[in-house]
């Protein structure tokens, strides 16, 4: 029996072990997806740089451009081709005794009929193209870095875009953890009330109001419910990523200032402003290509020709083929009458800058306009910040008074949890201002500097080719 007892308490044991082993597996696990059920700030970032189409399309928008860039660079090389002929030629004219030895170096034909082939190999280079094609080259080249910084401000705007959605996220978590208290509060004040009603100190309207009151919070933390499923989608649609309502929001961390900085150097920095700069000297070096298109096209060339006939079959013109003539030259084109053509791109070269002028004018004036507003904004709430600061500093005195009041018996457990709720209501509004700053300076450090802003995040990868 001894030996029994003994051997079922050993098996007990190992099924012990294997127990307590799948727990703390399943609490591992539990932690890990806790954990990573937190949604951070610059994941969103990542996430949204990672998974928006828009910057894809930017992205294979600059390749395109590096390869129209790189497709009219070529032809500053010189060009080399090779052309082969075989034919059957027929002299039908059997009384005049001319031959026909070549025209323009192609063999045409002479008196007897065979079987002829020629081949030649030619060789062409335009020097023209260092004042004509090299501007035009170099007009596909600033708008292939256009390109790269179209795609940075497509970048810019999506980031933009996410952190206002998180910050409005945030703000609705937190509106909900507070309104949760705020209706516990309520609960109790109406739990006392009802007490208070049954033993006569208070009227049926009282409770009526008390109802009433936990009714609308109730009400209200529906509606922040559903305000944080539509947010949540509508960042989902960002990131890629699903979110619950069990989501956790990270806090941002307030920094209390804005840096100081220089507007006409954050703004020459913007990805936006050097889109517009790029395309102006693209457009100059149009302008340019347009006027040295005036002169005259000079290039050299060379050719190499071999030829072979034979008037019994094709096989035997393949045989002997040899070479027969070369010739190198200088050709200079220029021409008298093109209708206008040259004259009217050149204008229309002059009309691009000017408006780019103005565009680039514009966009300068936006930005200034996106810092200053940061600015005024960030400065606004500041100054609400310090007014909720310190009411809030004034309930936790006024709540320790009270305190002391209802130990004495001077206040009643009502008025605490009256003075509680009000206490949670500037507490929440204190920790939203905070967090809406926490977003302005976010903001505003996009503006201020993109590439370091990106940087700071490991996100400068997003429009590289």
């Amino acid at each position: 029996m001894g030996t029994t007892y003994e051997g079922s308490w050993n098996t007990l044991g190992k099924y012990k072990s294997f127990f307590v082993l799948i727990l703390i597996i399943f609490i591992s696990f539990t932690e890990v997806k806790s954990h990573a059920d937190v949604l951070v700030y610059g994941d969103a970032v990542i996430d949204s740089i990672r998974h928006s189409a828009n910057i894809g399309m930017k992205i294979e928008d600059i390749r395109i451009s590096d390869a129209q860039y790189r497709e009219n660079f070529a032809g500053l090389y010189p060009t080399i081709n090779i052309a082969a002929r075989a034919e059957r030629y027929e002299n039908i004219d059997r009384h005049d005794q001319t031959t026909f030895a070549s025209i323009g170096n192609e063999i045409v034909g002479g008196n007897e009929s065979a079987w002829k082939t020629s081949t030649y190999i030619m060789g062409q280079y335009y020097l023209s193209h260092w004042y004509k094609k090299r501007f035009e080259t170099a007009y596909y080249e600033k708008l292939r870095d256009s390109s790269v910084h179209q795609c940075e401000a497509e970048a810019k705007k999506v980031i933009r875009d996410v952190t206002e959605i998180f910050g409005t996220l945030l703000e609705a978590k937190i509106k909900l953890k507070y309104a949760t208290g705020i209706l516990n509060c309520l609960y109790d004040i109406l739990k006392i009330k009802k007490e208070a009603f049954t033993a006569g100190h208070y009227s049926y309207e009282d409770v009526l109001k008390a109802e009433s009151d936990a009714v609308n919070m109730e009400k209200d933390i529906a509606k922040i419910k559903k305000e944080i499923s539509e947010i949540s989608l509508n960042l989902s649609g960002y990131t890629g990523s699903r979110y619950t309502e069990s989501t956790e929001v990270e806090q941002l961390v307030l920094a209390g200032y804005l840096p100081l900085t220089e507007e006409k150097m954050a703004i020459a920095e913007a990805p936006e402003y050097k889109a517009r700069q790029k395309e102006m000297e693209a457009i100059r070096n149009k302008e340019k290509a347009a006027t040295f298109g005036l002169l005259p096209d000079v290039s050299i060339y060379g050719r190499y020709d071999l030829y072979n006939s034979s008037p019994d079959n094709l096989d035997n013109s393949f045989r002997d083929i040899r070479p027969v003539s070369y010739s190198v030259g200088l050709l200079i084109s220029l021409p008298l009458f093109d209708g206008g053509a040259k004259f009217w791109a050149r204008k229309r070269s002059t009309y691009e800058i000017r408006k780019q002028e103005e565009n680039i004018r514009a966009t300068y004036e936006e930005k200034k306009k996106d810092i200053k507003t940061l600015q005024a904004g960030y400065d606004a709430l500041a100054k609400q910040c310090k007014h909720y600061k310190k009411l809030n500093e004034q309930y936790e005195k006024m709540q320790e008074i009270s305190k002391k009041a209802y130990d004495l018996g001077e206040r009643s457990k009502i008025d605490i949890l009256e003075l509680e709720k009000d206490a949670l209501t500037m507490e929440r509004d204190l920790k939203i201002t905070e967090q809406s700053m926490a977003i302005y300076e976010k903001q505003f450090a996009l503006e201020l500097d993109y590439n370091k802003f990106l940087r700071d995040y490991n996100g400068n990868w997003a429009c590289r080719y």
